[in-house]
């Protein structure tokens, strides 16, 4: 039986706290082991690092030619890149817009069999098939979608409000919506 080994890549918003709970939940979930790959060697991001290592448990991967950055830094890489992604059982990216679709053709392609998928984020539109959980699992056909997109919280929150209210029974009780979406003032990126 092979290892479960999950891959995140990036360490912001979202790639930080999704490394910390596969890591917490390791066990409930299955997974042998959570790697996480990080671009740049800042000392201000030590601590975080450290912490997904020593207290976490997870396993930190950069490129190559990064090593020596993140070796001066007191931090130790123990896969490059591509080892990395060739040994994942499933790959998480959380880099920020545009890398995902750069890091599928730049690796990810390359490792279609020897990985059960690859997951982006929802700003990486036509990544892969779009998915919203709860809303279209049943879309999802295990052996054959190797790209899944996870559609924003936005469309999540909304899907789920829409569901809830206007899918009863089997009928189609929607006719016209018009929703109003209020994120915080400090989310520059929206």
């Amino acid at each position: 039986m092979s290892r479960k080994i999950v891959h995140v890549v990036g360490t912001g918003t979202i790639g930080e706290p999704l490394i910390g709970l596969l890591c917490d939940f390791k066990e409930q979930l299955g997974i042998d082991e959570v790697t996480f790959h990080k671009n740049t060697p800042l000392t201000t991001d030590k601590s975080k690092v450290t912490s997904l290592i020593n207290k976490r448990g997870a396993r930190l991967t950069t490129h190559a030619d990064k090593f020596d950055g993140f070796n001066n830094i007191g931090l130790k890489a123990e896969f490059n890149t591509e080892e990395a992604i060739n040994r994942a059982s499933v790959v998480i990216d959380c880099t920020p817009k545009g890398y995902g679709h750069e890091n599928k053709q730049k690796y990810y392609e390359k490792y279609l069999n020897n990985t059960l998928g690859f997951i982006a984020q929802g700003s990486e539109d036509g990544f892969g098939k779009k998915y919203a959980r709860g809303i279209n699992d049943e879309s999802l056909l295990t052996g054959e979608d190797k790209f899944i997109q996870v559609v924003s919280c936005n469309t999540h929150n909304l899907s789920t409000i829409v569901k809830t209210l206007t899918f009863q029974e089997g009928t189609d009780n929607l006719i016209e919506g018009r929703f109003v979406l209020i994120r915080r003032a400090n989310d520059l990126s929206q």
